[in-house]
C-alpha cells in the first residue's frame, strides 16, 4: 500500500468485495492477507479467463482506487493464459506458471 493511502485501499475493498460476493459466482475465492510489516498479501481464484474479464469490468470503479492505492510488489499468475491477458496483466512483470500435474478433491 502506498503511504497514507489507507483510507482509498479500505474503499476499494469497499467496493469490490459486496459485488464479488453477491454477484461473481466465478470467483472461487478472494483473500486478503495482512503481514506483520503492513503489506498485504492478495490471493484470488477464479473459474478461468473469462471470469478475471468478468471480475475487472464489474468492479472497475473498485479496481480504480485499488491502483491508485496500491503498489504491486509481486504478481503471480498460474494457468493457461492467453496472449491478451498475459500482455494485459503480466505486461509490467509477473510470473506466469502453467499446468503441470495436480490431484484435487
Amino acid at each position: 500500500m502506498k503511504p497514507g493511502m489507507e483510507d482509498r485501499f479500505q474503499a476499494s475493498m469497499e467496493k469490490v468485495l459486496p459485488v464479488t460476493e453477491a454477484r461473481e459466482p466465478y470467483v472461487l475465492g478472494y483473500e486478503i492477507f495482512q503481514a506483520p510489516d503492513g503489506s498485504y498479501y492478495q490471493h484470488e481464484h477464479y473459474e478461468n479467463e473469462a471470469a478475471v474479464w468478468k471480475h475487472m469490468e464489474l468492479t472497475a470503479d473498485g479496481q480504480k482506487d485499488w491502483a491508485e492505492a496500491t503498489e504491486m510488489i509481486q504478481l503471480t499468475m498460474v494457468g493457461n493464459l492467453t496472449q491478451e491477458f498475459r500482455d494485459t496483466f503480466l505486461g509490467g512483470g509477473g510470473t506466469e506458471f502453467r499446468p503441470f500435474r495436480r490431484v484435487s478433491r
